[in-house]
């Protein structure tokens, strides 16, 4: 191989290493935000964002989006709502409704890219409801949950070579690898060691969750309700706790009326005659 092209090839495993290392001088130093966790974080935003991008466009590549209904401009506002009280002005954020009725999910990747599937419509029902699911998912790119999770599943990747092969396009990885990336960035599931983490993961989403909304000027009590409704809709097809990524619907709840009174503060330091009437407005 010609030097200039050798070196040519090196500069981008250069500026990776460096800000490898940046990230991992300041690992432990910050804190999630509204609980104050202090997160174990080796990969810094310069990389999760670029990777939550490309990811984004491959997890909508070819599904059916829709882009004039009522529930879409919905899905918008809330959106740019919550992301207003988020505070992260260098993310670049993105609000998508995918047409499938079957599918009760919705995810956010690093850097605000944002999708909801129309299934989970029914279970939000109004704007408050679409306003916690929208902050619990965007609470998890701001608490940077995919990072830790990512910093965990890069040694089952063969460490940091791994995620610039990934990121230069220039490898081929397989279906397991690739899932691995996408579960850690808070769009599918393993189960293994990482379970107990995702879960703590899932109810500290919900506390930001609850707060971005109430902060945003809309009702937290409704985030409760939100899960109330996903616990009618599960009926008895639960996952057993051990196998499942996510809390329970009951632990859920007593998670968020711990933090309900210090929400509700907020609520009332934010609310709005507007948004009151629109928190109940129906979604479908």
């Amino acid at each position: 191989m010609p030097r200039s092209s050798q070196s040519a090839r090196q500069r981008p495993i250069h500026r990776l290493s460096m800000s490898l290392l940046f990230g991992i001088g300041l690992a432990g130093c910050s804190k999630a935000p509204v609980t104050d966790r202090v997160q174990f974080n080796l990969i810094p935003d310069a990389i999760m964002l670029p990777l939550g991008k490309s990811s984004y466009g491959e997890m909508l590549s070819g599904a059916p989006l829709d882009k004039k209904s009522t529930n879409h401009t919905t899905l918008r506002n809330v959106g740019k709502r919550i992301s207003k009280v988020a505070d992260k002005p260098k993310y670049k954020w993105q609000y998508n409704l995918i047409k499938d009725d079957d599918t009760l999910n919705a995810w956010c990747l690093p850097g605000g890219k944002i999708a909801f599937y129309s299934g989970i419509l029914p279970v939000l029902q109004n704007e408050a409801g679409m306003a916690f699911v929208m902050g619990h998912e965007v609470g998890h790119a701001t608490a940077h949950h995919g990072a830790e999770r990512l910093s965990q599943q890069l040694a089952l990747l063969g460490g940091m070579g791994g995620l610039y092969l990934y990121m230069d396009r220039k490898t081929d990885l397989n279906d397991t690898q690739r899932g691995m990336i996408l579960g850690a960035l808070g769009v599918g599931a393993e189960v293994g060691f990482i379970l107990p983490f995702s879960r703590k993961h899932e109810r500290e989403a919900d506390i930001i969750g609850m707060m971005y909304m109430a902060r945003a000027g809309y009702p937290p009590d409704e985030s409760i309700e939100v899960w109330s409704r996903m616990q009618q809709q599960s009926g008895r097809s639960v996952v057993p706790q051990f196998l499942s990524t996510h809390p329970s619907n009951r632990q859920r709840k007593d998670n968020l009326r711990e933090w309900l009174p210090q929400a509700k503060k907020r609520f009332q330091r934010n609310r709005r005659d507007a948004s009151e009437s629109s928190a109940q407005r129906k979604l479908w």
